[in-house]
């Protein structure tokens, strides 16, 4: 078989070029809306899109053809919809939540329909483009007149997919399967949407359908009780630090900490975490989660700290010492709309001359001035993350690469309650907790997103001025993460689930949302814990 190296060669063009607009238009509509970040580049143009057009340029019929690209361009218009009223990429939950709500979704609709002029112009526009380049290149194309052939192929890969969730029933979620059912950042948007509906079919719907006997309730949205708030809350979230290597008796690693312990203001315990990964963890952290199951709520903003910070007037700030590569997962989780100021690492350099390490984000606070009230700011740290040695200075290189971070924490923690003592004016609560902690070689493994006590126990400290001496007393009574988010609900001012010795079950997700990957449940009653029992769908 002689191969026409030229026609080959045409052939790659014509995907480039189809390629090229696809991707231009995610470019475009990001300087439209400043929640959809998309950056163009070269892995994107060729390893991704250009790979799928390549494939569609062999279909013979140029109806076929277009027909496909439609449907692509048709998944953007629905992204760019959907960040225009939401901020963020459609999750897989929101098409059984589109299903089965049926007159909320026409309300919603009309209230959309003001928005849709730019989306639907960038992609009737962009049809018009790739059809000019189709037809230009149409004669030079190599044909395959068994489509047949190809749409099989095609239909295998998608029916393959589905098998995915067997590596979540295992208990470990890979981060290859994180990438195929959540969104990432800066990836196109036909393809976040691609994934959001594969998890839909693979995973969610069998879930409703065959056992929806397991479902957890979502929480509805708090009652504001009181506007009249004139406080600063910081919220300090870590990152994989085990409570036993940062608990405070008799301890090498947290030296400035311990020289707290006799302030009256100052208090510390150990906490669950609610989940055994970061997108997970902190995903239960900004949105009041409570149950397996989270997406729905999560979906609905109704219990985001963000979201309700900002409508009882606070500023809302959320500065993470992580990239945007590492928050590209947890980004929706975060009702990024409501976020006055969102920076990352990678941000850093427009304000300041940064270290690389989480000293950084004390330098943010004392160069950006945001000790004033009524502000609402969390700061999300590097922490423990591994590479471990990377997260330190020098300085710091005393014991094990891991234990040389909580030492590092240790005094950025004490340099930050000292600066805030010092330079706020009115009332304040610093909070800090670890996302999850961490498997230093227990068990025979490393690393976190297991449902082990050294992932699941984490540290939790609180600083405050406060008078209040009802809101100061809350601290005894908090037991996870989900106390931690009611703690600060009611900080903002909302009527919050704050509980005391009631008996109740402590749920903790291990690797996604929506429990696949196994939960973990600790029953209390009367005070007494029970130890943590697994469940698995």
């Amino acid at each position: 078989m002689n191969i026409d190296f030229k026609r080959v060669g045409i052939q790659f063009v014509y995907a480039l070029s189809i390629s090229f607009i696809f991707l231009l238009l995610d470019e475009i509509y990001s300087y439209y809306n400043d929640y959809f970040i998309f950056h163009f580049t070269s892995k994107e143009l060729f390893n991704k899109m250009g790979l799928l057009i390549f494939v569609v340029s062999f279909f013979k019929n140029i109806k076929l053809r277009m027909g496909l690209y439609a449907i692509l361009l048709l998944f953007s218009f629905f992204q760019y919809v959907h960040f225009s009223y939401f901020g963020t990429n459609i999750s897989g939950i929101e098409f059984y939540l589109f299903a089965t709500n049926i007159d909320e979704t026409f309300e919603t609709l009309n209230s959309v329909l003001s928005i849709i002029s730019i989306p639907l112009s960038l992609v009737i526009i962009g049809f018009m483009v790739i059809y000019f380049i189709d037809r230009f290149f149409s004669s030079y194309l190599y044909s395959f007149k068994y489509n047949i052939f190809i749409f099989i192929l095609g239909f295998i890969y998608l029916f393959s997919n589905i098998f995915y969730l067997t590596n979540l029933h295992k208990g470990k979620l890979k981060h290859s399967d994180s990438k195929r059912i959540y969104p990432l950042t800066n990836r196109d948007s036909a393809r976040n949407f691609f994934v959001s509906f594969n998890y839909f079919i693979a995973g969610i719907l069998p879930q409703k359908l065959f056992f929806s006997n397991r479902s957890f309730p979502i929480l509805p949205k708090p009652i504001l009780l009181n506007r009249d708030i004139n406080r600063t809350i910081i919220f300090v979230i870590g990152e994989s630090l085990r409570y036993d290597k940062f608990r405070l008796d008799n301890n090498k690693l947290t030296p400035k900490l311990q020289s707290l312990t006799e302030d009256k203001n100052f208090f510390f315990k150990k906490v669950y975490s609610g989940g055994t990964m970061t997108k997970v963890s902190v995903s239960t952290l900004i949105n009041r989660l409570k149950y397996p199951q989270g997406l729905s709520q999560i979906s609905k903003e109704d219990n985001c700290l963000f979201k309700l910070a900002k409508e009882n007037g606070f500023s809302t700030r959320l500065i993470s010492a992580q990239n945007d590569f590492h928050m590209q997962m947890l980004r929706d989780m975060v009702c990024p709309k409501y976020i006055d100021t969102f920076l990352t690492r990678d941000n850093f350099k427009n304000y300041i001359k940064p270290t690389g390490y989480d000293e950084d984000l004390e330098s943010l606070v004392k160069k950006e001035k945001l000790l004033h009230s009524n502000t609402f700011l969390v700061l999300h740290q590097r922490g423990s993350h591994s590479p471990y040695e990377e997260e330190y200075p020098q300085s710091y290189n005393n014991y094990s690469s891991y234990e040389n971070t909580a030492l590092y924490n240790d005094t950025q923690l004490y340099n930050l309650i000292n600066y805030v003592k010092q330079n706020s004016k009115g009332e304040f609560f610093i909070f800090y907790v670890s996302d999850h902690g961490e498997l230093l070689g227990e068990y025979g493994k490393k690393g976190h997103g297991h449902l082990v006590k050294e992932v699941y126990e984490v540290p939790f400290l609180m600083y405050t001025n406060s008078k209040n001496q009802a809101l100061r007393e809350q601290f005894k009574y908090v037991r996870n993460h989900y106390d931690i988010s009611n703690y600060l609900l009611s900080l903002l001012g909302y009527k919050a689930d704050l509980i005391k010795d009631e008996d109740r079950s402590i749920y903790i997700l291990n690797a996604d949302l929506d429990g696949f990957s196994g939960y973990g449940v600790i029953d209390i009653n009367n005070s007494i814990e029970s130890k943590l029992e697994l469940k698995k769908y």
